[in-house]
């Protein structure tokens, strides 16, 4: 009888580098721990999911989970993620399963993972007596590094970046971080832990995309991940769509400066002191969302379309340009069919206008207000939005006409 297979989801971080809850930063209408989650419950063989979270957030969390939530185990975690993941260890045990139950163990962090990837980890732990790690190859040369000076090359053939999740039996990844907890061994994850107990490892390949959310930065590149499949209609729950819709993404930004009229999302904001610096009227908002569409159709970007280098684009407004890529689509076949709309800026806020901006964008791209998701946020003080300047990233659907 095959043992059953369940899993761990460490969510009790604490984002230290990325200044703010990583994991409740919205990732096109889900927290990025959800991501994760509904990934894993996309797959049908994880019978239960213990979700380890930060001991003052059960609550927070419990409040968040999808419709599927009986298969859901939200329970406290640790200050460190050896602490958490022996949480969820415990909760499973504590709900019936023993110690020759398979366990698959996923940072929330990771909210790029495939259910491909999930798959291809339980079917390699369930046919091998020990633990599995996805990898995925190092491409940068490596230095041994110290007191400021390079002392050795590393061989890039012996090393390689591990991934989650990662497996094992319940039992054997309870032992080995008690062990190591015992000796006082660190513990940076679970096959390391593992391997020191004297488990074998078996490494599988991981996924390139599977990345994890660390810096600010790693949010669009996630971001624009996540909005691909969405095109493809892969990679977990809630990514399907109609036949023939296809889907595109676009990034804009623009630093702020003094003199210039704050254009956002096809708005004036008057009161506003500064505006967007660029060769048109600067809105990022409505950049990113012509790059969207135009990707979506395959039909180039905003900067082909409209070159800076172009007398007939200087001060252009924005809202105008917009229109004109709508034509674009149109004599391509294609119209806008839903627009989702990320806003980073410190001020002006958005929330206050944002029926207003959805209303003006429905009527530019010829969409009802119902297709079109407008959100505001700030980075908390860090980088080039804290004040400075202004970023958008838009998701746009389209079919054919």
């Amino acid at each position: 009888m095959a043992s059953p297979l369940t899993a761990i989801l460490v969510a009790a971080g604490r984002s230290r580098r990325m200044g703010s809850d990583k994991l409740w930063e919205d990732i096109w209408g889900r927290p990025a721990w959800r991501w994760s989650l509904d990934t894993l419950l996309a797959v049908p063989a994880i019978e239960r999911i213990a979700i380890a979270v930060g001991a003052d957030a059960v609550e927070h969390f419990t409040d968040a989970l999808p419709g599927e939530s009986e298969r859901c185990l939200v329970v406290p975690g640790g200050e460190v993620r050896a602490d958490s993941v022996i949480a969820g260890v415990w909760a499973l045990t504590g709900v019936g399963y023993d110690d020759e139950t398979l366990v698959l163990v996923h940072d929330a962090a990771r909210p790029a993972v495939t259910a491909e990837l999930v798959t291809a980890v339980a079917d390699a732990v369930s046919g091998f007596d020990g633990a599995v790690v996805p990898v995925v190859p190092v491409v940068d040369s490596l230095k041994r590094v110290r007191n400021d000076r390079v002392v050795a090359p590393v061989e890039r053939e012996e090393v390689a970046a591990a991934q989650t999740p990662q497996a094992a039996r319940l039992g054997a990844l309870r032992a080995a971080i008690e062990e190591a907890h015992a000796w006082g061994r660190p513990i940076t994850d679970d096959v390391g832990a593992l391997a020191a107990a004297g488990v074998p490892v078996l490494v599988i390949p991981g996924d390139p995309e599977n990345r994890k959310l660390t810096e600010p930065s790693d949010l669009v590149t996630i971001r624009a991940l996540l909005a691909g499949r969405a095109s493809a209609g892969i990679g977990g729950a809630g990514t399907d769509l109609p036949a023939g819709t296809r889907v595109g993404i676009g990034f804009d930004a623009h630093r702020l400066v003094q003199g210039r009229t704050m254009r956002l999302a096809g708005l004036t904001f008057p009161d506003e002191p500064r505006g967007p610096e660029g060769h048109s009227d600067g809105d990022a908002a409505l950049h990113a969302l012509i790059d969207a569409l135009l990707g979506a159709a395959a039909l180039g970007d905003v900067g082909s379309l409209f070159p800076s280098g172009q007398a007939a684009w200087d001060g252009a407004d924005s809202a105008d340009l917009l229109r004109r890529a709508v034509s674009r689509l149109a004599d391509a076949g294609w119209q806008p069919a839903s627009v989702d709309l990320s806003i980073a800026i410190d001020r002006p806020a958005v929330a206050p206008r944002r029926e207003e901006i959805a209303q003006r964008l429905g009527e530019l791209l010829g969409v009802d207000v119902g297709s079109v998701s407008v959100k505001g946020t700030t980075s908390d003080g860090l980088g080039f939005t804290a004040g400075d300047g202004v970023a958008a990233w838009a998701v746009a659907a389209i079919q054919r006409r």
